[in-house]
């Protein structure tokens, strides 16, 4: 009987310390031979996901500028339009809205006082990594817009301001197709053609063209204002137009944009984590029928583009797990605008 209670003594006794570290050293290895084996999965995983959506943004980026540069010239005078020059004028501007400027004030100045199809803007942008970042900014007729069709019944003297017909269906200022504050439009007669931006649109057809935030309506300037092509209403078409800029924001270097500007409404983004933009240019002198490719800021020379190169930067929204950094991608294209491209002989 004794012996017995012995035995079971012993046996209910449980485990040494020796056998606890034992055991708890065991489990410690095995956890860390999981964590070794199941680290490259997660690392992969998250790689896989801030691929893919760096991949999405970029290609994003690319269709959206293609669209636009493919259409640089569309429905825009070969020469590009006139901007108020001479004395009494101030610099013509893009990528303004009546609050702000998105580029600083050197870089967001036409060259010569004309809207060309496309204005060149070569390492006018932000430094990103130590790179200077390319603008562009392009100009074509509104595919969506038939304002021209609508006979304008006045314009001012001094071209502040202009009378659509109100009878036209739909109505000039509906609220799917009509003029918009921030618009531009594009006025065309006989004596040539002038551009403002909208600053109101009033009611009985008025739209107010004179506090313009692009400077590309100036009453005092000598000419290529809309008071220069006189006040001949019943001959005026008025034409609404897209100038379009893209540049990059670098404002917070954690969350770099490709961003879209349009006339003078406020900066959208056109795509998240797009870290640089290059374009490069290829022309044609017809006169000398000599190409050139390459340049940086079409030779000067934007009314003869031909292509248009395209190199995009994307990055991934975060950096990759275990201090790897951030995944890193370069897109590249050429766009041939199909109306600079070609031009009639005969």
């Amino acid at each position: 009987m004794g012996s017995k209670m012995r035995q079971k003594a012993l046996s209910s006794r449980g485990s040494s310390v020796l056998e606890m570290m034992m055991a708890t050293l065991l489990t410690g290895v095995l956890l860390l031979a999981g964590g070794a084996l199941f680290r490259p999965a997660i690392d992969v995983s998250h790689m896989v996901i801030q691929r893919a959506a760096m991949q999405q943004s970029a290609r994003s980026a690319m269709n959206v500028m293609s669209r636009d540069l493919r259409l640089a010239g569309n429905g825009i005078p070969g020469g590009g339009i006139q901007l108020p020059a001479g004395p009494g004028s101030v610099p013509p501007k893009f990528a303004c809205d009546s609050g702000d400027c998105y580029l600083t004030v050197s870089d967001n100045q036409y060259s010569n006082a004309r809207l060309y199809a496309l204005t060149t803007g070569d390492e006018m942008g932000e430094v990103v990594n130590g790179i200077l970042t390319d603008i562009v900014t392009v100009a074509y007729r509104d595919p969506n817009s038939n304002l021209d069709e609508y006979p304008l019944t006045e314009v001012s003297v001094n071209g502040n301001q202009i009378r659509f017909d109100t009878s036209t269906s739909p109505a000039y200022d509906d609220p799917d197709t009509g003029v918009k504050s921030g618009d531009v439009l594009l006025l065309c007669n006989m004596n040539g053609c002038a551009a403002g931006a909208v600053t109101s649109v009033l009611a009985d057809g008025y739209v107010d063209l004179g506090a313009d935030p692009l400077n590309i309506n100036q009453p005092a300037a000598a000419f290529g204002n809309i008071a220069s092509l006189m006040n001949l209403a019943s001959e005026t078409r008025a034409f609404r137009i897209l100038v379009v800029t893209y540049y990059i924001d670098a404002s917070n270097p954690d969350a770099l944009r490709l961003m879209r500007q349009v006339n003078a409404h406020p900066s959208q983004v056109a795509a998240f984590n797009v870290e640089n933009l290059q374009l490069s240019y290829d022309i044609f002198d017809q006169n000398s029928s000599t190409v050139t490719n390459d340049l940086s800021d079409a030779g000067g020379t934007p009314n003869q583009i031909r292509k248009i190169n395209l190199s995009l930067g994307a990055r991934s929204p975060g950096e990759a797990l275990f201090q790897r950094g951030y995944e890193r991608l370069i897109l590249t294209t050429s766009v041939s605008p199909r109306n600079l491209r070609y031009r009639d002989l005969y």
